[in-house]
């Protein structure tokens, strides 16, 4: 899917956000609770729209259903205060809003920045929805369930991460390390 700067740098920041959601240290899945979480602070973290959007947009994880793909490529072509960018007021009307996230949408819409931001979410929910270029999001799975059965493996994954490193390096046109 073609889009614009502003959102190919920020699809990816949201689907991280999404990502760090969806499990907690131990592996268990924690993404509904978390979401539920993030729902009831909205007004605590809407002033976080100005410098990060992708850490409160994922409040509205699953708001929306999308009338008009067309539409959407629309909005994620442009850009926060190009002329094509939609206002909210036009765009959702092109959008099927549950139920749920109307009061999230009202506390948005009362914040500078507010209408420009939902505009955003939407897009970026309809990107996480459609857009092979987004990664799914990743189950992280627990130590034990890994079977590597390594035990002289690198603890911290430095070694890897190393080698990880030397590669793309030489990838760059760079002179591989000697490993």
């Amino acid at each position: 899917m073609k889009k614009s700067p502003y959102f190919s740098e920020l699809i990816k920041n949201y689907i991280d956000e999404i990502d760090d959601l969806v499990t907690d240290s131990e592996g268990k899945s924690v993404l509904q609770k978390r979401l539920n979480e993030k729902r009831r602070e909205i007004d605590a973290i809407l002033p976080m729209i100005e410098f990060s959007p992708e850490m409160v947009a994922v409040a509205f994880y699953g708001a929306f259903d999308f009338n008009s793909a067309e539409i959407m490529q629309q909005v994620v072509l442009s850009e926060p205060g190009d002329s094509a960018f939609f206002a909210w007021s036009e765009l959702e009307s092109e959008l099927s809003v549950s139920s749920w996230a109307r009061p999230l949408i009202d506390s948005s819409l009362k914040v500078d920045g507010g209408d420009a931001f939902l505009v955003t979410t939407a897009a970026l929910e309809f990107m996480r929805g459609r857009d092979s270029a987004s990664a799914p999001m990743r189950e992280s799975e627990p130590e034990a369930d890994r079977g590597d059965g390594d035990e002289n493996r690198d603890e911290d994954g430095m070694d890897d991460l190393n080698e990880a490193g030397a590669d793309w390096l030489a990838e760059q046109g760079f002179d591989p390390l000697d490993r």
